[in-house]
């Protein structure tokens, strides 16, 4: 497919989400979801997920956050998809749209796509993979036999630390604190590049003083600064917020998961606060 096929399909399905979401009905008790437009969505679902995979290089991520919103709409009482879930997962397709007519690039074959089964493709699959369970992995460290000592992720020193272990898994090269070229008149370090994939990981973790509005103040900076890196064609900022310290994760991600930086960007906030 065409980008502007890939486009006008997911300019149909948001169209689409948009009219499930007014066919919403309200009562006192609960929100509910048409029986109808329950059974549609699962279909939208499948194919948006089958479509990212198939035709959009890169979307490992929204294809989580797709199925994630969708699985997450279904834990409730009556079993059907909520009003959140629908919403989110309409958002996905906005970022998406957004995604494909900000980066030029993203078809093309000097920088992509990266072509399925490729190599690439299996590392940045594995990339994405790493920071999405990071959390999971955290959690089971603190559960050891016989309450062993293990690792609690308490710093961003820990939340490094554990990334670069995980990272060995799947990266025969991980450079930890490659310099940075000097920023407004100050020099800085990256946290790891990867070479096999031409990818800079900038980890950071939420803390008191560390909120919404100062990540992603840090983040635009720190974008600009990698974007003078000469191996650093893709720029992956994982930013670990176990206690839900940023109230609107997608919002920042949204924002900066855009194509027009001159490289590619990828901000995942995780685990997603919950209201």
């Amino acid at each position: 497919m065409q980008a502007t096929e890939i486009l006008v399909a997911l300019e149909q399905y948001k169209v689409e989400l948009a009219a499930i979401l007014g066919r919403f009905t309200r009562t006192r008790e609960r929100i509910s979801i048409d029986s109808q437009d329950n059974y549609r969505l699962r279909t939208i679902t499948t194919e948006l997920v089958d479509l990212l995979r198939d035709h959009v290089p890169g979307s490992a991520q929204h294809i989580r956050l797709v199925t994630n919103s969708y699985n997450g709409g279904f834990s409730n009482f009556y079993n059907s998809s909520s009003y959140a879930s629908v919403e989110e997962i309409r958002g996905v397709v906005s970022a998406v749209i957004t995604r494909i007519e900000r980066n030029p690039t993203l078809f093309s074959e000097s920088k992509g796509p990266i072509e399925s089964g490729s190599d690439q493709h299996k590392l940045l699959d594995a990339l994405d993979e790493l920071v999405f369970r990071f959390h999971a992995v955290a959690v089971q460290l603190r559960s050891r036999h016989a309450e062993r000592p293990t690792l609690d992720v308490n710093d961003e020193y820990d939340v490094q630390d554990l990334m670069h272990a995980l990272l060995r898994l799947h990266f025969n090269d991980v450079r930890p604190e490659e310099w940075v070229p000097s920023y407004a008149g100050s020099a800085s370090r990256t946290d790891f590049l990867l070479p096999e994939i031409d990818t800079v990981i900038e980890i950071k973790k939420t803390r008191s003083g560390l909120n919404a509005k100062s990540v992603g103040e840090q983040l635009i900076i720190d974008i600009a600064k990698y974007k003078k890196h000469p191996q650093c064609r893709r720029l992956v900022c994982f930013v670990y917020d176990p206690e839900g310290r940023v109230a609107n994760p997608a919002g920042i991600e949204s924002d900066l998961n855009t194509g027009d930086h001159g490289i590619e960007v990828r901000v995942s906030i995780l685990p997603k606060a919950r209201a």
